[in-house]
């Protein structure tokens, strides 16, 4: 029984994470690509300005 419970609680576990996965990649993805922009403009400005 207590095996069984445990079982369920990391099938449930892990159809949440998947569903949260699902419904937040696209977003989250958009501002790390954002980020990663902007980081490499700042690099590249830096290293222009150091020669």
């Amino acid at each position: 029984m207590k095996n069984t419970i445990k079982s369920m609680m990391l099938i449930g576990l892990g159809v949440g994470a998947t569903m949260m996965y699902q419904k937040y990649n696209k977003p989250v993805m958009k501002e790390m690509e954002k980020f990663i922009n902007k980081t490499k403009k700042k690099m590249n400005k830096e290293l222009e300005e150091m020669m």
